[in-house]
């Protein structure tokens, strides 16, 4: 036996009810996550009289990831109860049910802990990421937004890339429907970093792992050490930050057009935030979009059939757009997150191989 394979046993205390295979997830993560919290915490200590310095995000996240994993598994259930119902119909009715479940007894048992894990796991990492990005203005004052402007318009032909999605704020339909799209992008990732510690297989441990593992390097990477280089705000904070505050006014204009959008209230309340020096949930930062990055790890996740691929690009290109169509991104944000995405997918999947190998499963 291996001495990884010995840790691995080691830490399944009181022989509770998950497998090797959930081990092999569990301890990079947390180990991941440790390390990131442990950096968190000694910047928070050295940068004293940031916004909410002496403040702790871990509560709110609590919250954040119980309520979008709730609404996900809500939307789970309901497919997963009609698929029931169909596999019922076509197996052999209860007793095909009951045949599938032999064995399973442990896994059955291990899945309360496991979402319990799940839920603490990513209450934590969304901890440490904001508490290095909601210091991000101490560290590196806001001053790429003027560039990001010119560089979107060098890649728009000279135009700005909101105007190019004129159709869009001219049907209210198809605006509240992209809002829509975009605020749920929340729930869908508090819902895959679940789906991998509840669901799946042995022999799925490691792209489960790798999923993991790339979320957190993206989100350190791109949401707090380039973040940091790129210290910018935003369209949406343009007038606050930019050489031409009225910039974006037609942008704005346009959205205030149509009443209910959640993104405005959402902007208005960050700055708030941001000027009463409280932390909220996020904090501010632009560049790269988190949003997009993310939107893009889906794709490379889950489109493994041809019609997943087109589910989650369609999706993708939907944030992309949207975080223009709403103001909260530049162009260019959006296409340096998921450069990111891609070079820490590939990375993990290296890790993530040597760290759950095949025939360890």
């Amino acid at each position: 036996m291996s001495s990884r394979e010995t840790t691995l046993r080691s830490l399944s205390l009181a022989r509770l009810p998950w497998r090797q295979a959930d081990m092999r997830l569990l301890v990079p993560v947390f180990a991941a996550i440790a390390a990131w919290l442990t950096l968190s915490a000694v910047l928070k200590a050295m940068i004293h009289g940031a916004p909410g310095a002496s403040a702790s995000l871990t509560p709110s996240y609590y919250n954040y990831a119980f309520r979008n994993a709730l609404m996900f598994f809500q939307g789970a259930l309901i497919i997963g109860a009609v698929r029931l119902a169909l596999g019922l119909l076509k197996e052999g009715g209860l007793d095909g049910m009951k045949a599938a479940l032999v064995g399973q007894k442990s896994r059955i048992l291990a899945l309360p802990l496991l979402f319990v894990a799940g839920l603490v796991s990513f209450a934590l990492f969304m901890s440490a990421y904001s508490g290095i990005k909601v210091r991000i203005p101490s560290l590196h004052p806001f001053a790429w937004d003027d560039a990001f402007v010119a560089w979107d318009r060098a890649l728009f032909f000279g135009h700005d890339p909101w105007a190019v999605f004129g159709f869009i704020y001219d049907s209210p339909f198809l605006l509240r429907s992209v809002d829509f799209l975009y605020d749920l992008w929340a729930v869908l990732l508090v819902g895959s970093w679940m789906v991998c510690f509840v669901m799946g297989n042995r022999a799925d441990v490691a792209r489960r792992l790798q999923y993991c593992l790339a979320l957190i390097l993206t989100w350190f990477v791109g949401g707090n050490l380039l973040a940091i280089f790129f210290s910018s705000a935003g369209p949406c904070f343009y007038d606050h930050v930019g050489v031409d505050p009225a910039y974006y006014s037609g942008l704005f204009d346009r959205l205030a057009a149509t009443p209910g959008l959640r993104a405005p209230e959402m902007q208005q309340m960050l700055w708030q935030t941001f000027e009463q020096d409280g932390l909220g949930i996020g904090g501010i930062s632009a560049a790269p979009s988190m949003h997009c990055a993310t939107a893009f790890l889906f794709v490379l996740m889950f489109g493994r059939t041809p019609l997943r691929r087109t589910v989650t690009g369609v999706y993708f290109a939907v944030i992309l757009s949207g975080s223009v169509i709403l103001g909260w991104h530049y162009f260019i944000d959006g296409l340096m997150g998921a450069a990111i995405a891609f070079a820490c997918w590939k990375l993990c999947g290296h890790f993530a191989a040597r760290l759950a190998p095949a025939e360890g499963c």
